[in-house]
């Protein structure tokens, strides 16, 4: 049996960074990972749909400027390379993690995993044991039980189609569906939306999420909302998506049906049963504000461990998980953790909306500020608008939503002011650089109490 100081069962980026955190710690570390490092985040999820939402956005910028007369046409472009061109990104990043994973001194195992009690992992005959074990083995796709789900893509499939559908039925209007059905909606294909819950959207600032659905239907995108789909049926080569909405059953025939209706945890390796691992609801491990489980000595972080299903939420979490095995006290969730929805047009957000500051006791006051009176957003023919909301009792800010060009970027500001919470006195005192997006942040929470200047 070999002896570490640290197994981190699954390389997702809640897992290869701990790995790599702990191997600079100095802490004899192994990482287990039955597939390619960089888990979902990299291979299949949050990099290559970005890759795809870039090159679409890309495209409606020069659609805008041939609208403009600007330039003479679009041109045309090839989606085979632009797949190609997404699986060498992929491929570098992945490339990049391996080279740190090395370079720490971490022992990659490329084998599936099981966790025993004692803190011990088995893989392929051999047996470790570790002082400490995090367990970070991520999520997979979910479905939903209706007759022809088998005729459905998951969003991995669709990140790798070989040529362009010219017709798409997306099941599920959460992050994942509604980021593809952009993308794929500006390549030109003619695609429907189909989500059982009634409004898009539904945590985010109201304005906001009317600025992206609105957006969405000019990419000629159909939205179903409040609609049950009821079976896939073959229809020659292609597929017929039947639902119920509105008291009738519709249908669309099309190409490809993509089935992304979010994301369940991954327990592959992990019995909770047999090892009296406390669970949480929604089949996640229960874990306290250290990411502690309920066995002595045993983490869990990122999606297995529920919270937020975000790359930089499990970074944030392996941190604590690290940090609580080395002797400091470095609690999660003090912090707020900022959420961006890659559509067209990108929509960031932190903090509380105006919907969640009065449930949770404030009197929120809430300003805006649109990028149509912005210097830069002008100049670069950016769209959108930033709102913030704020406490009319402190004035401190509360929560900020930006949608439009670059607020996946300005959105770390936001969460810095949100996270300090920033008042109306102090934000007069910041001084932000001129011509700039950012600057809107700034005039938004300014505008709460009436004190912004360009609005």
């Amino acid at each position: 049996m070999e002896n570490y100081d640290l197994l981190v069962i699954g390389g997702g980026p809640g897992g290869y960074s701990v790995a790599i955190a702990a191997g600079k710690k100095g802490l004899k570390t192994a990482l287990f990972e039955k597939e390619k490092v960089g888990g979902t985040c990299l291979n299949v999820g949050c990099i290559p749909t970005k890759y795809l939402v870039d090159k679409a956005n890309a495209m409606e910028k020069v659609r805008s400027l041939v609208n403009k007369n600007i330039f003479d046409g679009a041109g045309s472009f090839s989606f085979k390379k632009i797949i190609s061109e997404k699986d060498e990104v992929v491929k570098k990043l992945t490339g990049g993690v391996s080279f740190l994973l090395k370079k720490a001194g971490v022992d990659v195992i490329n084998e599936t995993a099981t966790l025993k009690k004692n803190r011990t992992v088995e893989c392929e005959g051999k047996s470790y044991r570790g002082k400490n074990v995090i367990i970070a083995t991520g999520s997979v796709a979910a479905s939903i039980p209706i007759p022809g789900a088998e005729l459905c893509i998951d969003s991995t499939e669709a990140l790798s189609l070989g040529s362009l559908p010219r017709s798409m039925t997306v099941i599920g209007g959460g992050i994942i569906g509604l980021e593809l059905a952009c993308a794929f909606a500006s390549y030109g294909t003619q695609v429907t939306v189909v989500e059982m819950l009634p409004e898009l959207m539904a945590k985010e600032q109201k304005e906001a999420a009317r600025i992206v659905i609105n957006s969405m239907k000019k990419l000629g995108i159909t939205i179903r909302t409040g609609a049950k789909m009821l079976r896939i049926e073959k229809e020659g080569a292609l597929r017929r998506a039947v639902f119920e909405y509105e008291g009738s059953e519709e249908s669309v025939v099309c190409e490809q049906v993509l089935m992304a209706v979010g994301r369940k945890s991954n327990l592959c390796g992990i019995d909770p049963e047999k090892l009296g691992l406390e669970m949480a609801p929604r089949g996640v491990i229960k874990v306290d504000e250290y990411q502690r489980t309920n066995l002595p000595g045993v983490y869990a972080i990122g999606d297995a461990a529920g919270g937020y299903q975000l790359a930089h939420a499990a970074y944030a979490e392996g941190e604590t998980a690290l940090a609580h095995i080395c002797g400091e006290d470095r609690p999660y969730g003090t912090v707020p953790v900022p959420v961006c929805t890659y559509t067209i047009p990108c929509l960031a957000s932190v903090g509380l909306n105006t919907e969640t500051a009065a449930a949770a006791g404030y009197e929120p006051v809430l300003g805006s500020f649109d990028y149509s009176a912005n210097g830069m957003a002008l100049a670069e023919g950016a769209g959108g608008c930033v709102y913030a909301v704020a406490d009319k009792n402190t004035g401190k800010t509360l929560g900020i939503t930006i949608v439009g060009e670059n607020s996946s970027e300005m959105i770390a500001m936001a969460a810095s002011a949100v996270a300090d919470g920033l008042t109306t006195d102090e934000w007069e005192k910041m001084i932000v650089a001129h011509p700039s997006l950012c600057e809107m942040v700034r005039e938004a929470a300014l505008d709460c109490f009436g004190r912004s200047v360009h609005k």
